[in-house]
């Protein structure tokens, strides 16, 4: 089951109300706001990768984009401390959206909102700190590792793997096989083609029209399965379970 891993290290800090604690050098807040635009040419790449920390981020596939273009509104404190960088390396792209180090901020925390408009056959490989993910009308394969914020996932033709810390989990229209790996929030997943596989922590679990078989080990919260081409459910914690629909093999662990 993944945890997200945050590590901290304060000493002797008394923390205040209205205090957001980013451990480094200035104290102040995250005031300066500054609109920046990255574009790469996509000319054989095949592959994606961000790397993100705090906002949120969007992805949209786009069937006649020839480039990587990024829009970022970026939240930042006197020093800007961040990193904004798309390049490319062999036959990916790689786009880093952070700031560079951590400080103690009275007020609003540092952060960078990005957009990002990619060619729909370009795979993604998501690696996100905090903050809302939107993905949709990607015709590859898409991993994301999120530590927390909602995730909202559409229109994707290829495999689905997603490692998510916390918040809420929306899935739909895959044509290809699902991992979830969720820590805690709720979960609704429809219409997928293949397999749904889910290890889940805690939170409502929603799964209706997978064409494969569902397999869920669930820590706590309840479980609905849908119009489902099998289930099994090798652990259901606790919570009600509600299965309709199933067209194959059933094998749920009492």
């Amino acid at each position: 089951m993944k945890m997200t891993k945050i590590a901290a290290l304060i000493t002797g800090l008394l923390i205040l109300p209205g205090c957001v604690i980013h451990v480094g050098a200035n104290g102040t807040s995250a005031d300066v706001n500054i609109e920046e635009k990255l574009t790469l040419n996509s000319a054989d790449i095949k592959t994606l990768e961000i790397d993100a920390g705090a906002g949120f981020l969007i992805v949209n596939g786009n069937k006649q984009a020839t480039n990587i273009d990024v829009d970022a509104d970026i939240y930042t404190t006197d020093d800007k401390d961040y990193e904004l960088t798309l390049t490319r390396k062999g036959d990916k792209a790689v786009l880093v959206a952070k700031h560079s180090s951590v400080r103690i901020s009275w007020g609003d925390s540092p952060k960078i909102n990005v957009t990002v408009s990619v060619p729909d056959s370009i795979a993604l490989d998501i690696d996100d700190g905090s903050g809302s993910i939107d993905v949709n009308n990607i015709n590859s394969n898409v991993d994301i590792k999120d530590g927390s914020g909602s995730l909202n996932v559409k229109n994707i033709q290829g495999n689905l793997n997603i490692d998510d810390g916390s918040g809420s989990l929306e899935v739909a229209n895959v044509s290809g096989d699902v991992e979830i790996e969720d820590g805690s929030g709720s979960m609704f997943v429809t219409d997928i083609s293949g397999s749904v596989n889910v290890d889940d922590g805690s939170g409502e679990m929603v799964l209706h029209h997978i064409g494969g078989t569902v397999v869920i080990d669930d820590g706590s919260g309840s479980i609905e399965v849908k119009d489902a081409g099998g289930l099994r459910i090798t652990e259901s914690g606790s919570g009600g379970v509600n299965i309709k629909e199933i067209k194959g093999k059933v094998d749920v662990d009492s």
